[in-house]
Parts: C-alpha cells; structure tokens; sequence
C-alpha cells in the first residue's frame, strides 16, 4: 500500500470510527511514518545518545538476514501466526491472527501518545497483510513471480521487458511483483513459481476490504478523546471510488482523499510531511540535517540537536518507542 492508504485512508478510518480529529492524524502520520523511518544510525541529542528504530529499507540490503528481520518481517510482511516450528509459514496472509494480536496489544500501551503510535505502527502492518498477501519478509523462494498480467479494460496485458526485469531481482518480500501489490486501483495476476498456481488479484476489492475490517476495529478501541461515529455505510463509497481512481501520480491521489474527506479535518492539518515530527523533536539548525533517507552513518555522527524541553515526550521519539515495542513482540516469536 502507499501513502494514500496509510495516511489518508487511515486518517478517514480512524476518525470515522470515533476518535477526535487529532488523535487520529496522530494514528495515521505514525501509519505511514513506517514506509518514512528510514533513521539508521543513533542520533545525538544533546549530550546524549538516541538510538531510532528504522522501520523502512530499499536496497540492496535487503539480502541481508539482519534486516528481512528487524525491518520486513515485523512492519510489512507479518506471518500469519507466531513460528513455532520450520513447518509453520512465514507468508503473509489478511487478517491474520499475529496481526490482529499486534493490533490488540498496542491498543492496551498504558501511555496514550505511545498508544495512538501503537496503534497507527500496528495497522500499517495490520493494512499490509492484505495487499503484501502471499509473499513474506525473508529472502525465499515462496517470493518468486512469473508471469505478470495486468487488466486494461476487458483485457490482460502482459509484461514483457518487466517481467525480465523484476525476475532478477533478490526474492524478498513483493520486489519481484514490483509495484502491483501496493496499488489500489490495479487488478492482475502472475504465476508462484513454487506451487505453479495462477494467483489473482483485484486489489480495489481487497484494500477495501481492508478498510471495513480496520474500521470496525477501531469502532471497539477505547477513546480517550472521542467524537460521534460515522456509520461506515456514510464513507464507503468515498472509500471505493478513491481506490479504484486509476491517477498514478501519488501526490495527486493524495490530493483527491483530502479533496473528498476534508470535511472531517482542519484542511491545513490534513496533509503528511515525513520530516514533520523529526523537525519538531530535534529542531534541527540546518534545513538537511533531518533530510537523511539517503544519509550514511557518517552523515548522522556529523549532526547534533540540541536537547529540546518535551523531547522524550514528542511523537517523533514515541512512534520508535512504539516502533521497538511492536519489533520486540515480533521477534519473540520469530523461533
């Protein structure tokens, strides 16, 4: 899934489902705040230390053991159950019960700004299992796709040179299957080369899906602060036709939610900066000291914050609190 479902859907969702407006925006910017997490290295504060938990990696990494660990499997490709046994699956599956259990304990987090980041940390991963469905977390063979076709109209269009293409690259998660997963509006099929199966998928149906089942989740969560529930029957159609919007360019896709819900929000604040809460923890003195998705380690030992007042209490520092929580849970349960 992008950006337009895991911040704008699950803004609508969650503020549908009762919470008032910010708490909402807060469940929704840590959401989406996993794809953006990618701080690597500990960032110095003061004189301190602060060691961030990095939820997001591109690259050739992903080979790495380390991170299909610490970063695929806990925040994107959830197995469906705990593994107990090298019998038991890592792949993927919706609405799954480890996600659900994840969901659970971070709706039970005691401090209500760790909590909200709890909750959005968790239905990313939880949002996730419907569109990453059938693949997993580590480099397998289970992850190899053959094959893509893609419907146009009546018709099904066949991948050529991508196809070569994404066949090269590392079986890790859906890198084979390139962007067809995450995006709402596409319905396609391919080959699982382990099983020899054709798979379907007609995304539209199952991101809503996705979205009905994380409302009426959210329905049962308690509110600290709450407003009038929205029946879900009143947003379901904004929801669909938002999904099935075939406009590519993200920023515009993201446009048009806060086009149709914005009724719900204060326009200014209905809107994502991935630099938004490190800016506002860390303060930082240069405009590119928290511009680091590209960084390497010795870019973040270069660069001190000064050790703002609240710090420890800022959304930035308790979405990786949230973050190391939700790590933590996973792995225990990873053998």
């Amino acid at each position: 899934m992008q950006k337009d479902f895991h911040y704008y859907c699950i803004g609508v969702l969650a503020k549908a489902a009762g919470f008032d407006k910010g708490d909402a925006l807060t469940i929704a910017y840590a959401s989406q705040y996993v794809d953006d997490s990618t701080e690597s290295e500990p960032v110095r504060v003061g004189e301190l230390m602060f060691d961030p938990v990095r939820t997001a990696h591109l690259g050739l990494k992903a080979f790495d053991w380390s991170i299909q660990k610490r970063v695929y499997i806990p925040f994107h490709f959830i197995p469906p159950n705990p593994i107990r046994s090298i019998q038991d699956t890592f792949v993927t599956a919706p609405n799954s019960p480890f996600a659900l259990r994840i969901l659970k304990e971070a709706c039970e987090e005691q401090l209500e700004l760790r909590r909200l980041c709890r909750i959005g940390v968790a239905l990313h991963t939880f949002a996730d299992t419907w569109a990453h469905q059938g693949f997993s977390g580590r480099e397998h063979k289970e992850n190899d796709v053959e094959s893509i076709y893609h419907r146009e109209g009546k018709r099904w269009k066949h991948l050529l040179w991508e196809n070569f293409y994404l066949d090269v690259l590392p079986q890790v998660g859906h890198t084979e299957a390139g962007y067809f997963p995450d995006q709402s509006f596409l319905t396609w099929k391919y080959i699982r080369k382990l099983t020899n199966e054709m798979v379907n998928r007609n995304n539209t149906n199952e991101f809503l899906t996705a979205a009905k089942t994380i409302y009426h989740q959210l329905r049962q969560v308690d509110k600290s602060k709450s407003d009038t529930p929205i029946p879900w029957g009143d947003i379901e159609t904004g929801i669909r036709d938002l999904l099935t919007d075939r406009e590519q360019d993200i920023g515009k896709r993201c446009g048009r939610w806060k086009e149709r819900f914005q009724y719900m929000f204060d326009p200014l604040k209905f809107g994502y900066d991935s630099r938004a809460w490190r800016n506002d923890a860390l303060e930082p003195r240069g405009e590119k000291d928290t511009d680091w998705d590209d960084f390497k380690p010795s870019d973040f030992r270069r660069i001190q914050f000064p050790m703002k007042p609240g710090f420890y209490d800022s959304a930035w520092v308790q979405f990786h609190r949230a973050a190391l929580r939700q790590r933590h849970l996973v792995l225990e349960n990873l053998l």
